[in-house]
Parts: C-alpha cells; structure tokens; sequence
C-alpha cells in the first residue's frame, strides 16, 4: 500500500509539472554551486552594473511560457532576453539559460538571441530629444517575482528615484505571463512624487520600447497604430558555439492611449510612448524557430500572426 501511495503522488507531482504552462524565478549566485531561490532582491544604485549582473544567477528574474523564455538583466539596461525551446514545457529550472551540450542533446533549448546595443525583446528606454537613454542613474534598483505560477507568472523591476529630464522619477515595470498565451503583458507606472502618489509632471515625458533587427537576413515592419516586429537570424553564443544561428521573431503592440509615434532607427523598430496617469502598457510575443511542433518558421507567417492576434 505504501508504495502505491508512493507511486501516486509522484504520478499527480509529475502531471502538475506537465499540465504548468508558466513559472517565474530568480536565484543568487552561490559559490557553492547551490543558487537559492529569492523572491525579491535590492541594490543601492552605486553598485557597479556588473556586479549586480554576476551576483543573480542567470543574470536576472526569469520567466517562461511553454514556447519561450525570459530574462530581464539585473543592472543599468535592463534589457530582456530570450530563450527558444524545441519541445513545449518549462526548463529553466534545470538550465537557467545555461545549458549543458547534454541538455542540448537531450531536447532543452537555449539563449537564442544577442542584445548587444539593440532594444532587445521589448525592453523600455527613456526617449530624450530623439535619443535612448538607460533607465539610470538611480537611488536604488530591484527585481521581484510576485508569482511563480502555474496559471500566472509575474516579474517586477523597479527603481527608486530615476532622475531623467531634471525629474526624479519612481519607476515599477511588471511582465505578466499568463496560461497557455504567447504574448506577455507589459505595464509601467511612473510617477514624479514618491511611489504609490500621482503622476504629476510624468505624463509629457516620453519613453521607448521596441524590437531589435538581427545580424542576418533581417525584415521587420512598423505600423503606424503601433505594432513593430522582427525576424531574422542571429548568434548569441559568439564564442562558445558560433555555428549555431538562432532564427526568431520578435513583436510588440502598444496600447492606443501611450503610442506618440512609430520610428525606426539603425539597430531598433521602436515604438514612442507617453504615459497616462503615469501608466504605460504594450504586449509583447515571441517566436522561436526551434519550436518543432506547430510555432512559426518563416517570416510571411509570423508577420501575419502579429497583424491577427495582436491588436
């Protein structure tokens, strides 16, 4: 009896793992090769950038859907990057956007996509006199995961006392992931006078989000009621495996009420917002070639997926 008893919690552990569509997490880097989960972690904003980068384990929060997975850099870019599967499930668990030439072998994805100096998936930017700015210098900076899953996953980033065009700013971005959807629910809410009070003076200040161009063989499209996408090719891993060139595509929707412009420069598809209320939402979606069941593997049909599902 004990051993049947044994043999069904393990079959109904197993089947929730299965049936999890989203996770969200974040883990600190530990010599001793342990990486403790954390649910919030804090710097003061005179850290150096890459230290705060190396002490997270992966680098940052991360958060995945069965197609896809995220992270969000943990210093002064904050810049979200992307990780392709071949199979639908969650992985990052086991491969923490690091993974093994077993793992590979085995069917798990990998990084797939270098930011460089792009915008990356999505990431948001202050937007100065037609310039991208950093969300820095700041008072202090933090990640947070607000839920785990298994039907929602939740990831903050947040600043304390941003000073950007002679404001000192109060900044909170969640990317919300929920069961069984593609794309990831962006909101923003700035405000100018402490975190939680109004808006006053932010919402004619303007910010950016957007998609980045690719190495190679590069197509996009930006629309003028504020939809930007990409497909291409790139190689994330340089130096590790050059010979893999990673084939994805990226979009972004923004909401009516924030879009000012669309515009497009050398690295970037970029979409121009202006806050409401101090708030600020877009959606974003990704595809990645690996994807071996159904997904997109051509530009033509990704292109008409975002025009379609993301209005």
């Amino acid at each position: 009896m004990k051993k049947i008893f044994v043999f069904l919690i393990l079959s109904f552990s197993h089947s929730l793992i299965l049936f999890a569509q989203v996770s969200a997490q974040m883990k600190v880097w530990d010599r001793k090769y342990r990486y403790p989960r954390v649910n919030q972690i804090e710097y003061k904003g005179d850290v150096p950038s890459l230290a705060m980068y190396d002490a997270i384990y992966g680098h940052g929060a991360m958060w995945e859907n069965e197609w896809i997975g995220f992270r969000v850099y943990m210093d002064h870019r904050q810049s979200i990057d992307l990780y392709g599967k071949k199979q639908a499930q969650l992985e990052l668990d086991q491969t923490n956007f690091y993974t093994t030439d077993e793992q590979w072998a085995a069917g798990f994805g990998e990084d797939i996509l270098f930011v460089g100096g792009s915008i990356g998936a999505g990431s948001f930017r202050g937007f100065e006199g037609d310039t991208l700015s950093f969300v820095n210098p700041v008072a202090a900076r933090g990640q947070r995961v607000l839920s785990e899953g298994p039907d929602t996953a939740v990831v903050e980033i947040y600043v304390r006392d941003w000073q950007y065009a002679g404001r000192c700013l109060q900044f909170r971005q969640r990317f919300t992931a929920i069961r069984g959807q593609r794309e990831v629910q962006v909101d923003v809410e700035i405000t100018a006078n402490g975190e939680g009070q109004t808006a006053n003076g932010v919402d004619e200040l303007r910010f950016a989000t957007g998609v980045q161009k690719f190495e190679f063989n590069t197509s996009g499209m930006a629309r003028t009621d504020g939809l930007v996408a990409s497909w291409g090719l790139n190689v994330p891993d340089k130096e590790g495996h050059p010979d893999r060139v990673h084939t994805l595509g990226m979009a972004v929707r923004a909401a009516e009420e924030n879009l000012v412009e669309v515009k497009e420069d050398a690295l970037n598809y970029l979409c121009i917002l202006r806050p409401v209320g101090g708030h600020i939402r877009y959606t974003l979606a990704v595809a990645s070639d690996l994807q071996q069941q159904g997904g997109f593997h051509a530009a033509d049909s990704w292109f008409q997926w975002c025009r379609e599902e993301m209005k």
